[in-house]
């Protein structure tokens, strides 16, 4: 049995990670039995990551083969940057269909390439009684100079697919509130803008 495509869902870190020193990163993927001593691992890996290990602005990949499956990391060191984080994903008008499957993906100037930030797969997207679509990924590196672009995708039963995309240009902070048009209803984004931390920040708490 496998599973071709399967994105595992990080559950940190919450917020980009500072490069100043080299940061160590290690991966297990392991099934779980009815008692931790019977946990199965079926692979482990670590690395280092450094200034090094790729140029700026382009992605960067490491993959591993085991047994019975394959890790890929997907990677990329970026200059002068701020933090969007997606507050809230909300239909403001319209509703969504119960049949349809959902999709958003984030696009930033740098980087040509989605960045998922959910993907409802074969299965109809969820939507809160509210109206309130959760994201599972809510956090993206943005250059300061560059643009944010958040596409969302909804695809019926019949095939048929709807999209609509909506840009957004970095602060330093406060937020920026973006619409995504589908036809059959309104998606509204709210993005809250943070500054990086600096080596002195890190330095100044102690970290």
């Amino acid at each position: 049995m496998g599973l071709a495509g399967f994105i595992l869902k990080l559950t940190g870190p919450c917020r980009p990670i500072v490069l100043i020193d080299p940061v160590d990163f290690e991966i297990q993927l392991q099934v779980k039995g009815t008692t931790e001593c019977e946990d199965e691992t079926l692979m482990a890996r670590w690395f280092e990551y450094s200034h090094g290990f790729g140029c700026y602005g382009e992605l960067a990949c490491r993959r591993w083969d085991g047994n019975f499956s394959t890790i890929e990391v997907t990677s990329a060191l970026l200059a002068r940057t701020v933090v969007a984080t997606i507050i809230s994903a909300d239909i403001i008008e319209g509703s969504w269909h119960d049949d349809s499957r959902g999709r958003v993906v984030a696009r930033t100037a740098a980087i040509d390439k989605d960045i998922l930030l959910l993907d409802s797969g074969e299965e109809p997207l969820k939507v809160d009684p509210d109206g309130r679509v959760t994201l599972q990924r809510g956090v993206v590196c943005v250059e300061r100079q560059g643009t944010l672009t958040v596409s969302m995708e909804a695809y019926s039963k019949a095939g048929i697919c709807y999209a609509d995309s909506v840009e957004f240009r970095p602060k330093k902070s406060l937020t920026s509130i973006g619409i995504c048009n589908l036809g059959f209803c309104t998606v509204q984004f709210i993005v809250g803008w943070s500054p990086m931390a600096t080596k002195s920040d890190l330095m100044y708490f102690g970290n």
